[in-house]
Order: structure tokens, then C-alpha cells, then sequence
């Protein structure tokens, strides 16, 4: 896996000597990367980038992703797009199939609910909640259903009433007293663990769309989100068994070791800046963001948690969970060729 670099720091700019990528602040020089080393590069809030660096980002293939400084999705730096329209041809052929496209949605969800229950085991054994234990239970029905949903709509059903278990139980597994969890809120987050989880749900998400379209299949069409227009289907059904794994274990561990505290959270004028709040479309009443120093902390425990190792089954043996995640875009590419005969979700032990 190569090196992946989040710049955040407004007012910076990435230059190009040579066989590095340098940030300089104020004409002075910061930190540097090989060229060679660097995978991704994701650029939070207004970080300039020169035409020389761009030009050698290029030519190196290096993923250069701009974001809000929120974290939400604005473009990416990309020379021509997957080479194989085999692939694509394929992706759009079998995926309009619905019994096709639907037994993959089904093993997604399955995925989904069961990492998000592993998660609660993890947690359920230091603290011996009846709540969770009683939602665990019920976790476990649901697993059984999305695997024997007869149609979307009940696979809809099913999901809605596993994020409605998981989600009561989750605000339970906070044990820090400063935090507190109800439920979740979105577009915008009304509360610090809901900043958290976002801004993760982002991140991960836009790791994954620039690993669709790396293995040559389409991030708009998917098998479980329908097609809409400007929304990453694939991805974000690519996104859905990573959630728990990589985002909301690395919530839980950074709240409850109190890495994150109430300070490092604002509203949106303090949190974006005034000159940022434009490129944000949501309504902002009551949002709730991580501040600079909140985003500088969650940033560096995400790239870390990318680099954590785990056993994943379908390739016998250890990976960082940034490899996990490329591999599925991979092996799903696969069912789509035939060559795997069933889509086999990443599950968490």
C-alpha cells in the first residue's frame, strides 16, 4: 500500500522539487514526501497545489482528492479513467439483472449488520449493558433476515431496523461522560459523535470511490443504493460493511479514551471558516463540526486505523484494512466477470 498524505492546514501550498512533494507555509518549507512513496493525497479547505506539482502528481498516477474542510467530497485530480469498458460493459449489464444485482445488495447488508453486532460484542464485554445484550439479539435476527429478504423494499425494511438497534446500543457503548449519543443525525451532525461519524463516512467513502474507479468499474451504479444523479452507488454500497469497522470502532476509541474532547468541536462559522460555509449545501442550523484541532486528530488516527492489520478470509491471510478495502473493489469486480460466483462481504472476527 502506498503512502497516503491529508493535508488540512488552510493557507499551505504543495510544490514540487524534484522527486518530492513539499508543503510550504509562508515560503518556508514543511514537510516532505517521495513522489514515489505517495498513493493518495487528500487536500481539506483552501491548500494550493502548483501547476508543476500537478503535473508530476499526474504522471505518477497519485490520487489527488479536494475536500470541504468538513470533509465533504468536491472532485479529484484523475488522468483517464479505467482503461477496461469490458468491465464497465459488464458492470452495467449485470447489475440492471435484479436477481443478480439483489443478492449482492442482500450480502451487503448481512455484512453491514453483522460488523456493526461484532462491534457491540467487543464493547458488551466490559460493559455488560442489558440494553445491548437485548440489542445484540435482535442484531442477530436481523442478519438472519437480510439474508432471506425476498425483495428490495423488505431488504429496506430490514436494514432501517437494524440501524435503529444498533444506533440505541451504540449511545450506550460511550462511556465517556463528556459525550453523549441519541441517535443518529446527518446533513449536517447535531452533535460531536455524530461530527465524528460523518466526517469518517466521508473519508472512507471517498477512499472507495477512488478505488472503483481505479479497478475500472463505475462508482455511479451500484447494486443496493439505486441510481441518482451525482451519487456514488457503487461506492456507497462498497462503503456500507467498512462503516463499523473503520469508522465507528475508531469513534468509540477515540471518545472514550478521551483523545477528542469538547473542544475540539464548534459550529460551522468557527469550525470551516466563513469563506467555507459557501461550499457546504447543507442547512447548517444546529450543525455540529469538528474544529481544526479536532480534524487533525481524527485525521491521524484514521490513516493509523487504515494501516491496523486484520484476518480477512477471502484472501487467506493479513491485511491492512486499506489493502481489505481495495480487495473487495476487486473482488466484487470479479463476481461482476463471473470469474467469483458469489459476493462475499468483509466481516469482522
Amino acid at each position: 500500500m502506498g503512502k497516503l498524505v491529508a493535508i488540512t492546514e488552510p493557507g499551505v501550498s504543495l510544490a514540487a522539487e524534484g522527486e518530492r512533494m513539499v508543503v510550504r507555509r509562508g515560503g518556508k518549507t514543511g514537510e516532505t514526501f517521495r513522489l514515489a512513496e505517495l498513493d493518495q493525497v487528500l487536500l481539506f479547505g483552501p491548500v494550493e497545489v502548483t501547476h508543476a506539482a500537478l503535473m508530476r502528481l499526474l504522471s505518477h498516477g497519485v490520487d489527488v482528492v479536494y475536500l470541504t474542510a468538513s470533509g465533504s467530497f468536491r472532485g479529484r485530480l484523475q488522468g483517464h479513467l479505467g482503461r477496461n469498458i469490458e468491465l464497465r460493459l459488464a458492470q452495467f449489464r449485470r447489475l440492471q439483472d435484479e436477481t443478480f444485482a439483489f443478492a449482492i445488495a442482500r450480502a451487503i447488508v448481512a455484512g453491514k449488520i453483522s460488523n456493526q453486532r461484532r462491534l457491540l460484542v467487543r464493547a458488551q464485554q466490559t460493559l455488560a449493558e442489558d440494553l445491548i445484550a437485548q440489542e445484540l439479539l435482535a442484531l442477530r435476527h436481523r442478519i438472519r433476515d437480510a439474508r432471506r429478504a425476498r425483495d428490495r423494499e423488505e431488504l429496506l425494511g430490514v436494514e432501517g431496523a437494524a440501524a435503529a438497534s444498533y444506533f440505541r446500543a451504540f449511545g450506550r457503548a460511550i462511556k465517556n461522560p463528556l459525550f453523549s449519543f441519541s441517535g443518529r443525525t446527518r446533513r449536517p451532525p447535531r452533535d460531536p459523535v455524530n461530527a465524528c461519524l460523518s466526517f469518517g463516512y466521508a473519508l472512507a467513502g471517498t477512499l472507495l470511490d477512488g478505488d472503483v474507479t481505479a479497478a475500472g468499474l463505475d462508482p455511479m451504479f451500484g447494486a443496493f443504493h439505486q441510481p441518482s444523479y451525482g451519487r456514488p452507488s457503487l461506492a456507497l454500497d462498497l462503503l456500507e460493511e467498512f462503516r463499523p469497522v473503520l469508522v465507528d470502532a475508531l469513534v468509540l476509541r477515540l471518545v472514550n479514551r478521551r483523545q477528542l474532547v469538547p473542544a475540539d468541536f464548534a459550529s460551522p462559522a468557527e469550525a470551516l471558516g466563513q469563506d467555507q460555509l459557501a461550499a457546504e449545501s447543507n442547512d447548517l442550523d444546529g450543525a455540529v463540526y469538528l474544529a481544526s484541532t479536532g480534524r487533525k486528530v481524527f485525521l491521524a488516527e484514521f490513516l493509523r486505523r487504515l494501516r491496523e492489520e486484520a484476518y480477512y478470509p477471502t484472501g487467506g491471510g493479513r491485511y491492512s484494512y486499506r489493502d481489505i478495502m481495495r480487495h473487495q473493489v476487486y473482488h466484487l469486480a470479479r463476481v461482476i466477470k463471473g470469474e467469483d460466483t458469489t459476493y462475499v462481504p468483509f466481516e469482522m472476527r
